[in-house]
């Protein structure tokens, strides 16, 4: 299975509209982070974990024009907000209906932003509307997809639930500020773990590195890769050289073989 990291920004993306700091005027392309996503492949599967406003150039940087299976964290913007652009994905696939997996306070965002594209009633007037298949899944119940078995994870991103997803060894929470004990326990020393850390000061939405670093020193994944990453983090080679073995700085176009 591979994993490779589409984008690992937060939602403001790096660099920052307006912003001259020492990350933003960067040279190293590792300082560049479109908004987060990965995209996870086996199996003849390809899965994509959010659809953020960044979706369309994601895409085409990396000349992907299938995706099997979207799976969707959380209903703010900067993982929903290119939703629009999978229709372009639903006519590369011949018009195969899109496969979507959500918990339902998900859903009820989607059909807030996206009433046009993805109706409630399911059916809609937009012509050029994808045709789509949403799966309503649930924290701690397995589903499977055509080829994996995904176990969606309990998190909190604030007071507002988050949906994280384990597959094989791989652990994915992105928009963290607290953990439940039991999904703590799915995180084993053979985990690799895919987690946001959004910044150095504290937040009251996200792990900032501190609480992310002490996260993973009570779970003891066998890897970790942190995303969702702001300028303010600060740039890539410097924090690269201050992480703890086996605890990296993901980065765009970063690819992973677990």
């Amino acid at each position: 299975m591979e994993v490779l990291f589409l984008g690992t920004g937060a939602s403001l993306g790096v660099p920052m509209i307006g912003c001259t700091c020492e990350v933003c005027t960067s040279s190293d392309p590792r300082d560049k982070r479109l908004r987060t996503s990965v995209l996870i492949s086996g199996n003849g599967e390809n899965i994509l974990i959010d659809a953020g406003p960044d979706f369309r150039e994601q895409m085409l940087r990396h000349g992907i024009s299938g995706i099997d299976a979207f799976l969707i964290t959380h209903p703010h913007r900067d993982h929903i907000g290119g939703l629009d652009d999978t229709r372009a994905v639903y006519y590369a696939m011949g018009k195969k209906p899109l496969q979507f997996y959500a918990e339902d306070f998900t859903l009820e965002g989607v059909y807030k932003y996206y009433d046009y594209l993805f109706p409630r009633e399911g059916t809609s007037d937009y012509h050029g509307a994808p045709g789509a298949q949403w799966h309503r899944i649930e924290a701690g119940i397995p589903f499977r997809t055509e080829k994996h078995e995904i176990f969606p994870l309990r998190a909190m991103h604030g007071h507002m639930p988050v949906t994280g997803f384990k597959t094989g060894n791989l652990v994915y929470l992105t928009d963290v500020k607290s953990v439940p004990e039991q999904t703590r326990r799915e995180i084993t020393n053979n985990t690799v773990l895919v987690l946001g850390a959004l910044h150095r000061r504290p937040h009251h939405l996200h792990f900032n590195l501190e609480e992310a670093l002490k996260f993973v020193a009570e779970t003891k994944p066998r890897r970790t890769y942190l995303i969702h990453m702001s300028h303010w983090m600060g740039k890539h080679e410097a924090l690269e050289r201050e992480l703890p073995p086996d605890v990296f700085p993901a980065y765009d176009g970063l690819r992973i073989e677990i």
